[in-house]
């Protein structure tokens, strides 16, 4: 993100990259740990996840991660599926707690681009390069990215758990080597191949349709 910012806009990126460090990762984060709480697991509240504080949610591998290539996560929330008792059932209560983080980020995307939306910033603004403008587009871009970036089914991001809940039986083969090789699966989507990534190429696609309908244009 900070690496590959133009010159004339570090000043804005770095200030966008500490919102998104500083506030959207721990939204994300307490979504997670607020729908686990709500749902009947208190790992996350016994470990103080619970919490707006940064502290408690940032990754420092994660932050620099996403200051050199763009993408980045915070601690991840822990909680226990059994405990989920007061959902419907437990696989409800799986995807609740793991789309609570990507619903986060999408409140986040949603609110900074209300200004656009109300005309206090128009899209002129972001041509031309205006500061405000500019890190508004920051946080809008990064949040879409994290959120669809999350939805992939593998681990250790939000959409393994969910596909894991509603794979029938029969396949659950198939998540064990999902689960077993995911780190490196992960590493292989995200090493750049002729220049681009393949995490790229599935998610920014559906990033720019988003930023499309946000923006209304």
């Amino acid at each position: 993100m900070l690496l590959s910012a133009p010159a004339g806009q570090l000043g804005e990126a770095v200030i966008a990259y500490c919102i998104i460090v500083l506030l959207c990762f721990p939204l994300h984060e307490f979504g997670h740990a607020w729908v686990a709480t709500r749902l009947g697991d208190h790992i996350a509240a016994d470990e103080g996840r619970v919490s707006l504080n940064p502290m408690v949610h940032i990754d420092p591998l994660g932050a620099i991660f996403l200051a050199v290539g763009g993408f980045g996560w915070a601690k991840p929330v822990p909680f226990m599926p059994s405990n989920l008792r007061k959902a419907p059932n437990t696989s409800v209560g799986i995807i609740l707690v793991s789309i609570a983080g990507i619903t986060m980020n999408l409140l986040l995307a949603i609110l900074a681009v209300l200004p656009f939306r109300f005309n206090l910033i128009s899209l002129a603004d972001l041509a031309n390069q205006q500061p405000v403008a500019l890190i508004l587009f920051y946080i809008i871009s990064i949040n879409l990215f994290l959120a669809i970036f999350n939805l992939i089914p593998v681990p250790p991001l939000d959409g393994s758990k969910i596909l894991e809940s509603i794979l029938p039986p029969q396949f659950q083969n198939v998540m064990a080597f999902i689960n077993q090789y995911g780190f490196f699966l992960l590493i292989l989507l995200i090493i750049p191949i002729g220049g681009t990534s393949v995490i790229s190429r599935l998610v920014n696609p559906i990033e720019t349709t988003l930023i499309r309908l946000l923006f209304g244009f």
